[in-house]
């Protein structure tokens, strides 16, 4: 039913069924038309029509007047929040409406609605569907508004499975004055013509929603520090091969990174035969007992090898020739830390790091002094603020126990969001 027509007799709001003139176009209550009134040009002879929503439309199961209310429903609740839609629809709930929603109005139109000619994309056919985060997390991460993790993640809501914002938010603002005209074609053409763009734009909204679900992008703990498998590689090359993570598929990137990780196992293993070959062995059922053996071996020797300590305290009642151990000692090992001999570290370049451009002009000079890399900054960040909200004051006993790294480190971290006012003491 349209919204708001009311009878130009008596002034009533219509509500099916009613009448309209099929001559003179207007609408009238049951009670007007019966009574024969006339209004300017219409007579009550004319021809008319019972304008009712009481019969199938699209499915069997469903009535006209459902159908209206659930499209109004949509419209103003927007697609997903099928609670609220069933409440306003009234005769049906959540589920049916969301499967009788997606059946007829976008995975299978069909006529009475207007037929959109489109030609198919090649490739992938992407559909409207929510987003879900759990391509290697059951639980998906629920990160707080304005954090860093809910800008990395695009405002994903993962409760809804959707974003708060969509890509061409207003795409919809263009359709909604659009009307078709029973004796205007030109002007119908026009209407489908707009129609079709904003087809287009909704396969667009549609195809980037495909693109990060089926790369993963919103899994924030797709990282390869938190696999222990890979960790025989080494931090170092795992950090040259993090921004692979975006332009592989998850399944293509760890088949990959299983590829990497079975060649050094192999390279690994042919230096072992090297090693085995230098020593004389010639049979592979031999190897396990000759590294038994070294094994064996190398400890004996610890065991067997006096410390430092150990020549200072046979020597301890000796004052002299104990300096002189200890002297001799620090000569051999080098000044110790933080003596006037050592040298401090060189500053880290982080220029090229991934999450470089994140950070403030503070932030990038105290990683590089630190020597930490930026992404683990920003994780710390995020860590130590979260944890503040949680209890609403931090203090550095709290932050250290929260990350697990230098404490020196920490408290550097810690005075710099305290300076910023990102965090407080109370």
């Amino acid at each position: 039913m349209e919204e708001s027509i009311v009878c130009p007799i008596c002034g009533i709001f219509l509500q099916e069924p009613y009448i309209r003139c099929v001559e003179c176009h207007h609408s009238f209550c049951l009670q007007c038309f019966a009574k024969g009134r006339e209004y300017e040009n219409h007579k009550n002879n004319h021809s008319y029509t019972v304008m009712r929503n009481n019969f199938t439309l699209l499915d069997s199961d469903w009535l006209a007047y459902e159908e209206i209310k659930l499209l109004n429903a949509v419209a103003d609740h927007g697609i997903g929040n099928w609670s609220e839609i069933a409440k306003d629809v009234g005769t049906r709930n959540k589920i049916e409406c969301e499967e009788h929603y997606l059946q007829h109005y976008i995975y299978n139109p069909v006529s009475p609605l207007p037929e959109i000619q489109l030609e198919e994309p090649s490739g992938e056919i992407y559909h409207p569907t929510p987003v879900a985060c759990t391509n290697f997390s059951q639980d998906p991460p629920r990160p707080v508004v304005g954090s860093t993790m809910y800008q990395e993640m695009a405002g994903y809501m993962p409760s809804r499975g959707d974003f708060s914002y969509e890509h061409d938010d207003f795409a919809e603002l263009d359709i909604k004055e659009l009307a078709f005209e029973d004796d205007d074609p030109l002007w119908n053409d026009l209407q489908m013509a707009v129609l079709d763009i904003y087809q287009s734009r909704l396969k667009e909204r549609c195809r980037r929603k495909w693109l990060i679900k089926e790369y993963g992008l919103l899994n924030t703990k797709r990282n390869l520090e938190d696999s222990k498998r890979y960790a025989i590689l080494g931090s170092t090359f795992l950090d040259t091969m993090k921004p692979l993570i975006h332009l592989f598929k998850p399944h293509k990137f760890y088949k990959f990174m299983e590829g990497i990780l079975w060649e050094h196992k192999a390279k690994q293993r042919i230096q072992l035969l090297q090693e085995c070959r230098s020593a004389g062995i010639t049979r592979s059922h031999s190897i396990s007992t000759y590294l038994r053996l070294k094994r064996k071996q190398d400890e004996n020797k610890r065991r067997n090898k006096r410390t430092a300590l150990d020549e200072v305290l046979s020597r301890i009642k000796d004052e002299g020739s104990c300096h002189s151990l200890i002297r001799k000692q620090v000569l051999k090992d080098g000044p110790i830390e933080g003596g006037p001999g050592r040298r401090p570290a060189p500053p880290l370049n982080i220029a090229t790091m991934l999450g470089f451009d994140k950070l403030t002009s503070k932030e990038r000079d105290l990683c590089s002094s630190l020597r930490i890399i930026p992404s683990s900054f920003l994780q710390y960040k995020s860590t130590l603020i979260n944890e503040y909200r949680k209890l609403g004051s931090l203090r550095l006993a709290n932050a250290r126990s929260v990350i697990k790294i230098d404490v020196n480190k920490t408290r550097k971290i810690y005075d710099l969001l305290l300076e910023e006012g990102l965090i407080s003491k109370s």
